[in-house]
């Protein structure tokens, strides 16, 4: 009896720790516009017009600690510069958190470069993002390092990203970071 026992454990164990990966793990997703975007923390421009959209994608692994991210976008007339994931309120500004893609070298060490496609066409970014990558925003109380600042941001509603273009180099584009599984309330934001 106790053999057939352990040998249903043995076999339970991987889906138990399947089930265990899949609840520390999160879906959060962004659509920028330039509707959504408000300009540099000290010269808030307002809502800009502008062709280009993204869409972002992130997943949350609170167990490995990092984040996973897709950022696609399209509809660019001039130079995208950087992209990042700051830390704000929907239609207020914030410091940056932590970079999605740069041209400029600004960037943690892997941070991958923006891709630049002619004609507005689409482009995709995406990559990973550890503790290490987390930048310290003394004037909001993070700290370099400080995963668990990301993590509370992205549940708490207060991360936007953003894509900068040498047109606009305070930001083009933004959009609000939700949950996936939020409510409707939270749609179209």
């Amino acid at each position: 009896m106790g053999h057939k026992m352990s040998a249903c454990l043995a076999l339970a164990a991987p889906a138990l720790m399947l089930l265990g990966a899949s609840a520390s793990a999160q879906e959060f997703s962004a659509k920028f516009s330039g509707f959504e975007e408000v300009g540099a923390l000290n010269a808030e421009t307002g809502a800009i017009l502008s062709n280009a959209k993204a869409t972002l994608d992130l997943r949350l692994d609170r167990q490995a600690r990092t984040v996973t991210y897709k950022l696609t976008y399209s509809g660019f007339g001039n130079t995208v510069t950087q992209s990042h994931i700051h830390f704000g309120k929907r239609h207020v500004p914030g410091g940056v958190m932590v970079f999605l893609c740069t041209n400029l070298g600004n960037g943690s060490a892997g941070t991958p470069a923006c891709p630049n496609p002619t004609g507005g066409a689409a482009a995709t970014v995406s990559g990973m993002i550890a503790p290490a990558d987390v930048r310290a925003i003394p004037g909001q109380n993070v700290t370099a390092g400080d995963f668990d600042a990301l993590e509370d941001a992205l549940n708490s509603d207060t991360a936007y990203g953003n894509i900068h273009t040498t047109a606009f180099p305070a930001g083009e584009i933004r959009g609000q970071v939700r949950r996936v599984d939020d409510d409707d309330d939270h749609k179209g934001h």
